[in-house]
């Protein structure tokens, strides 16, 4: 089946609405690390595929990579420590990618800006709490 365009943003229209919702991000862990493959649009970058479901990301490990687990990141650490990280990393992020691994290919930094604009502004308001709070605590670990 011909996909186009169209059904890769409403796939990553998907993925920001039940991961918000879910406050959770699935992806293909590994013994070599987490599941990854050569961008369709980028050369020379990597794409790292997560989906806004178990069962998405379950369908494309049994096609496309034996041998890996099914795992999950909660949506603070997907959003402030592996998004930033992937960004200074260079890898893209494929959102909720078909068992043919095909789909969108979105900026890491771009992804956390969506995710954030339709957060519940009580949970980003927590977020942001915690996240200062946590780099507070890490200032005075390192003063010490």
């Amino acid at each position: 089946m011909l996909r186009d365009r169209a059904d890769g943003e409403a796939d990553h229209r998907r993925f920001i609405e039940r991961t918000v919702a879910s406050e959770a991000v699935w992806l293909l862990r590994g013994e070599s690390g987490v599941a990854y493959c050569d961008s369709n649009d980028v050369p020379e970058r990597h794409v790292l595929m997560l989906w806004s479901d178990r069962a998405y990301a379950s369908r494309a490990g049994s096609a496309h990579f034996p041998g890996y687990e099914v795992a999950t990141i909660d949506l603070f650490d997907f959003l402030f420590r592996w998004l930033p990280g992937m960004s200074g990393d260079r890898v893209l992020v494929g959102t909720n990618w078909t068992g043919t691994l095909t789909g969108l290919e979105v900026e890491p930094i771009a992804l956390q800006d969506q995710l954030l604009d339709v957060l519940h502004p009580a949970k980003r308001a927590e977020y942001v709490d915690r996240l200062r709070n946590g780099l507070e605590a890490q200032k005075k670990n390192e003063r010490a």
